[in-house]
């Protein structure tokens, strides 16, 4: 696995697909206000805590993992660090102001954009070591990629479920009306 080239097509498409989440958080920051973005479902995270995972994530694993493999000339082992997962914690203060959060996950997905576009090509065919395994800079990139698709789309799929509820609701509450309409207008 670790004598696999890396070609700059491949590592345009991991831009791309790393440029996403700053696009997303962008555009969420016009949509958010109308979801309950901290109301979590009964097995899960909610959209904020989701968001906030996705932002810890790439500040306190991915993108230091990159930086130190870049950097030293030693091995960087995976075991070495605390995977996100174990260090994430809520931040009530921080759900509070979700469009701030919005613009910080943007932000920092622009400063790893461009230390992605600052890595040299041949760097990205460094191993790194995960339970003594050895696996690509690269591939643990695009790990990164997979995990924050995988949790943009459950956000997808809260916002659905949340908007077919509300439109299930307007019409439910269309026909109540409906019916009480000409009952009142006989009772007057």
């Amino acid at each position: 696995m670790a004598d696999r080239e890396i070609s700059q097509e491949e590592l345009d498409n991991l831009v791309d697909d790393a440029s996403y989440l700053q696009d997303e958080a962008e555009a969420m920051q016009y949509v958010i206000e109308s979801v309950p973005y901290t109301k979590s479902p009964p097995e899960g995270r909610s959209i904020a805590e989701m968001l906030l995972l996705i932002d810890h994530a790439q500040l306190s694993y991915y993108r230091p993992i990159l930086e130190k493999a870049v950097e030293s000339s030693r091995p960087t082992h995976l075991d070495n660090f605390t995977h996100f997962r174990e260090s994430f914690e809520i931040d009530e203060d921080k759900m509070k102001d979700i469009q701030k959060m919005l613009r910080k996950i943007s932000k920092h997905r622009a400063g790893l954009v461009n230390a992605i576009k600052n890595t040299p090509l041949i760097d990205w065919e460094t191993t790194v070591y995960r339970d003594g395994q050895q696996i690509l800079l690269f591939d643990f990139m695009k790990e990164m990629i997979r995990f924050e698709r995988g949790m943009l789309k459950d956000i997808a799929d809260q916002v659905r479920v949340y908007n077919q509820e509300k439109q299930q609701k307007r019409e439910i509450e269309q026909r109540r009306s409906q019916r009480e309409g000409p009952q009142a207008t006989e009772n007057s």
